[in-house]
């Protein structure tokens, strides 16, 4: 299958009782409305996965492949235990908003609602020289702001496929943000891996990214962005 990715807002989905234990505790240990998005996200994310692997979304066992920095599984990317699948799975959520990546390979997504950030600060220490020269060609503040999330949101899509999370110089990963598709060398393995980032059409107010290995482009083609209302 081509890689797909679901989007949702928290107050569009249809509550149902189908979160694992572990994570109703994580959801009451939350302040509201934080428990409310968790809770919203873990539902969704079992909804679309039942209805794709065929089984009720209760039974689904979500676990972590194995950190590739410590080999540690509880922090790893994300995966589906049970049932057996070969399907890889990304998970994002950011206030209100969530979504859920599916490949067939690694894969990377991120949303971000937008909010106003330091953006001077933020440059200097998460951007690329390339990007920041980039943002600086952009004279409206909207648009410096949309492009600081567009460079943002590549570079966490492109962590969380790889995944080790935010944990290395952001300044070292230029995302290309000028272009449809950017590629991202990933220097945390040897040898180094590509990967191409793309910034598919969002929700309202939020700016999505997913990062695919460069290697299965021409194999699996577009991204298919899907609403889950």
């Amino acid at each position: 299958m081509p890689t797909s990715i679901w989007l949702w807002s928290a107050e569009d989905v249809l509550h149902r009782d189908v979160l694992s234990e572990e994570e109703r505790r994580r959801a009451a240990a939350l302040r509201e409305p934080l428990g409310a998005h968790f809770t919203a996200a873990r539902v969704a994310v079992r909804t679309i996965l039942a209805d794709l692997l065929g089984v009720p979304g209760g039974d689904i066992v979500l676990g972590n492949h194995p950190c590739p920095g410590c080999g540690d599984a509880g922090h790893g990317p994300p995966r589906v235990v049970w049932p057996e699948t070969s399907l890889w799975i990304s998970m994002s959520r950011s206030e209100g908003y969530g979504a859920l990546a599916v490949s067939t390979a690694a894969v990377g997504v991120d949303v971000e609602t937008h909010r106003p950030v330091d953006l001077p600060s933020l440059s200097r220490s998460a951007l690329a020289p390339a990007e920041v020269a980039w943002l600086d060609g952009l004279t409206e503040p909207r648009e410096r702001l949309l492009g600081f999330y567009r460079c943002w949101t590549r570079k966490e899509a492109v962590l969380k496929a790889v995944g080790v999370g935010v944990s290395v110089d952001l300044r070292r990963w230029d995302t290309a943000p000028e272009a449809e598709r950017g590629s991202v060398r990933d220097t945390t393995s040897s040898p180094a891996r590509l990967w191409t980032v793309e910034n598919p059409p969002p929700l309202p107010d939020t700016t999505v990214a997913v990062s695919r290995p460069a290697a299965s482009m021409a194999r699996e083609g577009d991204v298919s962005v899907r609403t889950l209302s």
